[in-house]
């Protein structure tokens, strides 16, 4: 009897420790300029034994033309510190980077040491979290830098025109949401609300955020009893408007998700000429949509229409908005990722200018400085 009793225990030891979920930590080191180590880094654990391994997940390892960056694994909950060294050789460091956090490093020759401490945060996804002065929904600006492509972006040919298109669409549908006047606030008749993110071409551990696109998202929470507030936990509409070549839509493949599970036996893939019916969980109706020369068509619950279209030059450049067929505005965003710098351009009817800069650190994302003129 003694002997059953432990043999269970022992197979539910087992079964706790392999159903312990993996903590993961990102190690960046930043080179001072463009270059390549002359042989790949090497991260050496300290510990012996320790309680960190590498982990051997595809794109979650490697160098671009300014980071040396490494994933490292662990079921201890805990995060003990440890030291760390990586070699590498050829380069020359300028920061050492756990997640988002800087961490001081010395060096000798090659080898460069640092500690590891307990920030979990994906430092590969280099991310600004912005709300316009003017209003409209929240913005995640992804920063794609060409010097940090991982992923399935070092298959193919660089698609700037579709990345910089999908910033541009992002902001310009910010700026049509504040100008419909009832998408938020006292005069919102639907639940929820609405956040807008771009894509990511750095492939943070492994997410291929490929080919470009950018999203409309609505989002209705819930309460969870153990973690509060709950984006998840209502309902969550996931567009994601695809971009060709040149920046125009092609396609939306979109997802709804309640309470937690993936709606089925809807309609997921929109072509041009489609029509998405957006619907909060009451069933009160948000707005429809139709992919339309390249850009997209709101229909309004009172019949109203406003578009995001590509501006003269293409999509690339800016996007127009317009409402019943009368332009409205054109929005210009440009990224400058080696400086962190995010310059906004909204060109209205009447030829009033309004600009906003987004001063941010080219390697964690965090803001440092909002310019409005």
């Amino acid at each position: 009897m003694k002997i059953h009793s432990l043999i269970c225990l022992l197979v539910l030891h087992c079964l706790l420790i392999t159903s312990v979920k993996a903590t993961y930590i990102t190690v960046r080191l930043i080179k001072d300029k463009s270059s390549r180590c002359t042989q790949p880094a090497v991260l050496n654990l300290q510990n012996k034994p320790s309680a960190y391994t590498i982990s051997t997940k595809k794109w979650y390892n490697g160098e671009n033309e300014r980071e040396i960056f490494f994933v490292l694994e662990t079921t201890d909950c805990h995060l003990p510190s440890e030291y760390i060294t990586i070699e590498a050789q050829g380069v020359t460091i300028q920061r050492a980077i756990i997640g988002r956090t800087d961490v001081p490093f010395t060096h000798t020759d090659n080898q460069y040491r640092l500690a590891l401490i307990n920030d979990t945060t994906d430092g590969m996804h280099i991310q600004t979290p912005y709300q316009s002065p003017k209003g409209g929904p929240f913005v995640w600006i992804y920063h794609n830098w060409k010097e940090r492509l991982n992923g399935d972006y070092l298959k193919a040919s660089y698609p700037g025109k579709g990345l910089a298109a999908a910033l541009n669409y992002e902001i310009a549908c910010q700026e049509m949401l504040r100008l419909m006047g009832c998408m938020s606030g006292l005069h919102q008749t639907f639940k929820g609300e609405f956040i807008l993110l771009n894509c990511e071409s750095s492939a943070p551990r492994a997410h291929l955020d490929y080919p470009p696109h950018w999203h409309l998202q609505h989002w209705e929470h819930g309460y969870n009893a153990e973690f509060g507030i709950d984006w998840r936990k209502e309902q969550y509409i996931i567009p994601h408007y695809y971009l060709d070549s040149v920046g125009n839509i092609i396609r939306n493949q979109q997802s709804v998700h309640q309470q937690y599970h993936v709606k089925e036996g809807i309609k997921s893939e929109f072509l041009p000429g489609d029509t998405a019916a957006w619907n909060d969980l009451e069933g009160n109706p948000i707005f429809k949509q139709v992919i339309t020369s390249g850009g997209l068509t709101f229909i309004l619950p009172n019949g109203e229409l406003w578009q995001l279209l590509p501006g003269k030059l293409g999509a690339s450049q800016s996007v127009s908005i317009y409402k019943t067929g009368s332009f409205q505005a054109e929005v210009t965003v440009e990224d400058n990722n080696a400086a962190g710098k995010v310059s906004i351009a909204i060109v209205y009817s009447n030829y009033k200018v309004w600009q906003n800069v987004i001063n941010y650190d080219p390697f964690t994302g965090v803001m440092q400085k909002v310019s409005e003129r």
